[in-house]
């Protein structure tokens, strides 16, 4: 039996996976959690073969922060990722810092148990839509740095997307607020973007938020 545990912050989401987890006969829920403050003390105290996480959540501890900090403290742990978040930047830092499995929230439940199956074998596991934007993110390495943004860039603006003001952003992430700030303004100049109002534009156009 598989033992995973179930992370996201809608209910009913964390229902209906749970739900197709359970039915198919091999893999346990054995705790869920909303928030990744939960989530690490669930890793705390329940022996589990694989992390199956939403990559946006609220409490102070959610995107790439969330991830590598699961990669640092769990570091033999297989990771898989459900989300709406479908741009080419996000997916490969996701991919970077280790994810054993990246699923597209729109794609078949039944990837998302092959990528628990997968995961907990030890093997990758890509969706079908987050494939294609890897590859869009391969093809663009070897381009200008201007358009694509760094990881720590890539977080700045994801929230601001989301809707948090800088000093928000930096509680959030353990960074000061004037280096939040350069990181904006750095991002803003690579996407070659002059208003908040462009940025905010940008985020949800590319999917970089949910």
């Amino acid at each position: 039996m598989i033992r995973v545990v179930l992370a996201d912050d809608h209910p009913t989401v964390r229902l209906g996976v749970a739900h197709v987890l359970q039915q198919s006969g091999d893999i346990q829920v054995v705790a869920e959690a909303s928030t990744g403050s939960e989530l690490y003390d669930a890793l705390r105290h329940q022996p589990c073969d694989v992390v199956l996480t939403d990559f946006s959540m609220p409490g102070g501890a959610d995107g790439l922060s969330m991830l590598d900090r699961l990669h640092r403290q769990w570091p033999t742990l297989p990771v898989v990722v459900l989300t709406m978040i479908g741009n080419p930047d996000t997916l490969h830092a996701m991919d970077v810092i280790g994810c054993t499995g990246i699923c597209d929230k729109v794609a078949p439940m039944e990837e998302v148990v092959e990528a628990v199956r997968m995961a907990a074998a030890g093997h990758r596991y890509r969706s079908s839509s987050v494939q294609a934007a890897l590859s869009t993110a391969a093809i663009g390495q070897g381009a200008s740095l201007k358009g694509r943004l760094s990881p720590r860039e890539v977080e700045v603006v994801r929230l601001i997307g989301e809707g948090l003001g800088l000093d928000a952003i930096a509680q959030r992430l353990h960074r000061s607020a004037k280096t939040v700030s350069r990181q904006k303004r750095d991002a803003m100049q690579r996407l070659g973007l002059e208003t908040d109002e462009a940025l905010v534009d940008y985020a949800r156009r590319t999917r970089l938020v949910s």
